[in-house]
């Protein structure tokens, strides 16, 4: 199953050690994001430090091994898909390369925590527990 993730998840997996690890590294889904995420991750990275209790060189370290498993698609590659996704997303346009990415790569859905993102038509969402009870009736 090809999921769209979400910067929320991300940040909450180099937080702690948690569910959104174990789904990342359970080699359970195809993992891809919008380039738009490595930008979000920046801005963020010192309050993912200070909360996780790591230094900067580790979020960088744990940022990249992340990345191992989540493929990034390039903004080129889902363009022609954010007006759609911002008219999707009216209520919180910031969210839209996330919608862009999911139209354009046919992804099954977004996995995201955000409830900006329930209820849109046209958009499938996971949140964590969703997948976690996926994984375990698979299991």
């Amino acid at each position: 199953m090809k999921l769209v993730v979400d910067a929320n998840i991300l940040i909450s997996a180099l937080i702690r050690d948690g569910a959104s690890r174990e789904i990342i590294f359970a080699n359970e889904f195809n993992l891809v994001c919008p380039e738009y995420l490595s930008e979000e991750l920046e801005k963020y990275k010192i309050l993912i430090a200070n909360k996780s209790g790591l230094t900067a060189e580790e979020v960088s370290l744990m940022i990249a091994l992340l990345f191992k498993r989540i493929r990034i698609i390039p903004s080129a590659d889902y363009q022609t898909k954010m007006l759609e996704a911002e008219s999707l997303m009216e209520n919180d346009i910031s969210d839209a390369p996330y919608v862009a990415c999911y139209i354009a790569t046919k992804s099954e859905g977004i996995w995201t925590n955000d409830s900006d993102f329930v209820g849109k038509r046209r958009v499938t969402v996971y949140r964590t527990e969703d997948l976690l009870k996926l994984m375990r009736s698979r299991g």
